[in-house]
């Protein structure tokens, strides 16, 4: 068991659960990583904007995960097209709102925040490839 994954909503799904919970952590590790490399900066203000940046990621990650795999087991695939679009349109909208509260309000340098966000993006890429269990059967 990977540690905090119970603080994870129950996604109804073990795959799901962890695939989101390994995405997760690549996107936390990340975020450390690069807000560390940032603490060598001169200014705070560097490290304070990536954690920001990969903080928002993060957020919209639990909020997708949260959305779309807290449906029950047994939900037509109709159901579950709809809730996908509408977690995506939803998330879309949180990370624009997120991003103009950081910018506008907590006075931040955009290139460690866009920067990190843009690295944590990568975790999806890096874990779903070998966490997803597919098959393909070919006749």
């Amino acid at each position: 068991m990977i540690p905090g994954a119970a603080l994870l909503p129950n996604f109804g799904h073990a795959s799901a659960r962890k695939a989101t919970t390994k995405i997760l952590l690549v996107q936390l590790v990340i975020t450390c990583l690069a807000t560390s490399v940032c603490l060598l900066l001169p200014s705070l203000k560097g490290a304070y904007s990536a954690a920001i940046g990969g903080g928002i990621s993060i957020i919209v990650t639990l909020y997708f995960a949260a959305q779309v795999f807290s449906k029950a087991n047994g939900y037509s695939a109709n159901k579950i097209a709809r809730s996908f679009y509408l977690g995506e349109a939803i998330k879309i909208v949180l990370t624009i709102i997120l991003f103009s509260v950081a910018i506008l309000w907590l006075n931040v340098s955009f290139l460690p925040l866009f920067l990190t966000y843009a690295a944590t993006l990568m975790a999806y890429w890096l874990v779903l490839p070998f966490t997803l269990e597919t098959v393909v059967k070919t006749s």
